[in-house]
């Protein structure tokens, strides 16, 4: 009887642990599909803050302009340079040759190059 009951509570203990580093894992593969904010400026003043992360097989960006609220966009494809572009309804987001740098552009034509 005691014998049964150890086998029961490891058999118990096994699997809930089993379970939670299964569960740990997966939270730790998902956060490090999120890059690091970047902070960039336009030669105007204006502030863009850019964080790049996996929206599932692609690749999206949350941009936050100043003051105004934060914009997801989505990937759109390659500009003739190669580079990628991101777009949502209001802005559109072109990555420059560094990776880092990129013109923001907004539907009624302004744009900026944030570096």
């Amino acid at each position: 009887m005691n014998k049964t009951f150890l086998i029961l509570a490891l058999s118990a203990t096994i699997t809930a642990s089993c379970s939670k580093t299964e569960k740990q894992n997966a939270a730790d593969s998902e956060t490090s599909l999120v890059q690091e904010a970047q902070i960039l400026k336009c030669e105007n003043g204006s502030t863009l803050t850019a964080i790049y992360f996996a929206d599932g097989d692609m690749v999206a960006v949350r941009i936050k302009k100043d003051q105004e609220a934060e914009q997801k966009l989505s990937a759109k494809g390659t500009n003739p340079n190669g580079d990628p572009y991101f777009g949502n309804k209001t802005y559109t987001w072109e990555m420059l040759e560094d990776g880092k740098a990129g013109r923001l552009t907004h539907k009624g034509g302004s744009n900026c190059i944030y570096r």
